[in-house]
C-alpha cells in the first residue's frame, strides 16, 4: 500500500470515528448568566433594548469600541423589534458578525438572533422584579444540527463565551447603577425669590426641529451678548406656549442679570415675574421628560394646585456642556396660584 493511499485511509477512518462519536454529542447549546442590578428597570432594559447603548457595558466595547462609533452599522431605529447592527473588526477575537433584535416587550424581555460568520445563535433576556432591583437574565440558544464539527466545537464553547456574558453583566450593573433614577420624581412647590429677567426669541416651529432651532437661538442671544460684551453663565430656558403634532410655539432665552439691556428688535428682553410654582428635576435624556412631566402633573392633582400660566424648562446640564445624555439635567416649573 503506498504512502499516499495510508493516507486517506488513515484520514478517512479518522472522519468516521468523528461522525460516530458526534451521534453522541449534544446537538443544540444553552448557557446563561444572571446578575442582580440595583437601578430602574425601565433604564436597564434601555440599555439593552437600543443597540447604541451596548458600547456603555458590552465586554466587545473593551476589546475593539470602534464597532460602536460606526453610525452606518445600526439601522435607521436602533431599539426595539427590527432594530440591527453588523460590526466588521480587526481584532480576531470580535471578528465579522451582525445583532438583530426579532423580539422587545417593554421592561420584561428581548429576543435577539446573532450571527458571528462562522456560526448563528439566538440570545434571551429578562428583566425581572426581585427585591433588591431587577434580576437581568441573559441566555444563548445555538443549534448545531447534524454538523459533527459544530458539536465538538459546542464542547468548548461555554469556557469561551461565558466570561464576555459575566463581564458584560458586571458592566451593565456598574453603569446603569450609576444612572440617575429618573423615575422617582420629587416635586415640590416653592416660591421664586426673584423676577425672572431673559433675552429671548419667540417662533413656532415643527417639533421635529426642537434640538435644532434650540440650538441656533442660542447661539445668536449669545453673540449678541458678547458683541455687548456681556458674559453671561445662567442655564438657558424655553417656555412652552403650545404644543401640537405638527406646530408649536415656543420662546428661546438666555436668563441675564443686567436688566437693562434691551435687545436688537428680534431679540426680545422678558421676564417671569416672581410667583409660586411647582418644580421637579428631570435627570436624562429629553426623551424621557413626558414621565417626568407626568409625575408632577400626578404631584399637582393630588395637591389640587391651579396652574395659573405657560411651562418653562431650564436647562442645568445640557447638551452644550455635557455629551453623555445620562448626565443632563431639566428643571421643570409650572407657575401655580
Amino acid at each position: 500500500m503506498s504512502y499516499l493511499k495510508r493516507i486517506v485511509l488513515i484520514l478517512s477512518l479518522f472522519a468516521i470515528i468523528v461522525v460516530i462519536i458526534s451521534i453522541f454529542l449534544p446537538s443544540s447549546f444553552h448557557m446563561d448568566r444572571k446578575i442582580v442590578i440595583n437601578a430602574d428597570k425601565e433604564q436597564v432594559f434601555k440599555q439593552v433594548n437600543d443597540l447604541k447603548n451596548w458600547k456603555n457595558w458590552s465586554s466587545w466595547a473593551l476589546e475593539d469600541p470602534s464597532i460602536y462609533e460606526n453610525i452606518q452599522a445600526f439601522s435607521d431605529i436602533s431599539f426595539g423589534k427590527g432594530a440591527s447592527f453588523s460590526w466588521d473588526s480587526e481584532n480576531d477575537k470580535i471578528g465579522k458578525g451582525s445583532l438583530k433584535i426579532i423580539e422587545s416587550t417593554l421592561n420584561t424581555s428581548i429576543k435577539n438572533e446573532t450571527n458571528f460568520g462562522f456560526i448563528e445563535s439566538k440570545g434571551t433576556w429578562s428583566f425581572n422584579d426581585v427585591e433588591n432591583g431587577v434580576e437581568v437574565v441573559w441566555g444563548m440558544d445555538v443549534d448545531f444540527g447534524f454538523n459533527p464539527l459544530s458539536k465538538f466545537f459546542g464542547l468548548f464553547m461555554e469556557d469561551k463565551i461565558a466570561p464576555d456574558f459575566e463581564l458584560g453583566l458586571e458592566r451593565l450593573k456598574s453603569f446603569a447603577e450609576n444612572l440617575p433614577k429618573i423615575n422617582s420624581v420629587i416635586a415640590k412647590k416653592e416660591r421664586m425669590k426673584n423676577d425672572l429677567w431673559f433675552l429671548s426669541i419667540r417662533d413656532t416651529l415643527n417639533p421635529r426641529e426642537m434640538n435644532n432651532v434650540h440650538g441656533k437661538i442660542y447661539s445668536e442671544i449669545n453673540q449678541y451678548l458678547k458683541n455687548l460684551e456681556v458674559v453671561n453663565q445662567e442655564a438657558p430656558i424655553v417656555i412652552y406656549y403650545s404644543w401640537f403634532d405638527t406646530i408649536c410655539d415656543i420662546e428661546v432665552g438666555i436668563p441675564v442679570l443686567d436688566t437693562t439691556l434691551i435687545g436688537n428688535g428680534r431679540i426680545k428682553m422678558n421676564k417671569i415675574a416672581s410667583t409660586n410654582v411647582v418644580t421637579a428635576i428631570h435627570y436624562g435624556a429629553y426623551d424621557r421628560l413626558p414621565e417626568t412631566y407626568f409625575g408632577i402633573n400626578e404631584w399637582m392633582r393630588k395637591n389640587k394646585v391651579r396652574v395659573t400660566g405657560h411651562n418653562w424648562e431650564v436647562y442645568l446640564i445640557d447638551p452644550a456642556t455635557e455629551p453623555s445624555p445620562e448626565k443632563w439635567e431639566t428643571a421643570i416649573y409650572f407657575p401655580i396660584e
